[in-house]
């Protein structure tokens, strides 16, 4: 099965960058063959972390208008000349002009390459992020969705309204939405894996990672447990 991730959120700040990273990582964990969409080109954080290992196409998603659906067309151009079966699209703030814009565009050439749709909402702490999830198009269309809240760069304890709100969260759910979390990493980790930003998280937690064994195996176990709460219920459903 093809899949097309895509790290969705609409604001800035929220994970999607993070979530497209570890998308990568299962996909590169599982053997598939990978292209990464670096979608947010005036950070390219994910292209910078694995443009030495895997495909990565810079395409600027913060457009709109025409200038969207000639950025969204030279995009499937390159993927219909790619044999990836594994395709991550990491989404840049106001990615809506786009993705849900031209949903319509890219629902079914993504469908006739034989991808299945998989959006992964990443939740912000504001009321509008629920309320933009259950309105976005390429989320109401996708094969799977599931809104993640990123406790990687945020406050564990801090309230997320679209948790707290049901009728929000009611509303995801009945509509076939999942919900995941991407668990909170030790900061002095984290500081460290941001200082080694043109490696991937799977070769700091490996053999010959820089790091120190106890930081190796906080990394491993923060990317299972990451998997199984976030990436794997979107790729394989509950």
């Amino acid at each position: 099965m093809k899949h097309l991730v895509i790290s969705h959120g609409d604001k800035g700040g929220v994970g999607k960058s993070i979530f497209s990273m570890l998308a990568v990582e299962f996909g590169l964990f599982s053997g598939r063959n990978i292209a990464i969409v670096e979608g947010d080109t005036k950070i390219g954080d994910v292209k910078a972390r694995y443009e030495n290992v895997a495909s990565v196409l810079s395409v600027n998603l913060d457009k709109s208008g025409k200038d969207a659906e000639n950025a969204i067309a030279t995009l499937f151009g390159h993927l219909e000349g790619l044999e990836s079966d594994f395709v991550v699209m990491n989404a840049p703030a106001n990615a809506h002009k786009a993705l849900d814009s031209y949903a319509k565009l890219i629902v079914p050439v993504a469908r006739e390459l034989g991808f299945q749709i998989c959006v992964a909402w990443m939740v912000g702490r504001e009321s509008s992020s629920a309320t933009l999830a259950n309105e976005s198009a390429i989320c109401q269309v996708a094969d799977r969705k599931i809104a993640v809240v990123n406790r990687h760069e945020s406050d564990y304890d801090q309230d997320y309204y679209w948790f707290t709100t049901p009728r929000y969260k009611d509303v995801w759910i009945a509509s076939g939405g999942l919900t995941g979390e991407i668990p909170e990493l030790a900061s002095r980790v984290g500081a460290k894996v941001k200082e080694y930003q043109g490696r991937s998280f799977a070769s700091l937690a490996g053999p010959e990672s820089p790091l120190f064994i106890v930081e190796r195996q906080i990394i491993k176990n923060w990317l299972r447990k990451s998997w199984q709460e976030s990436v794997i219920p979107l790729i394989e459903g509950e």
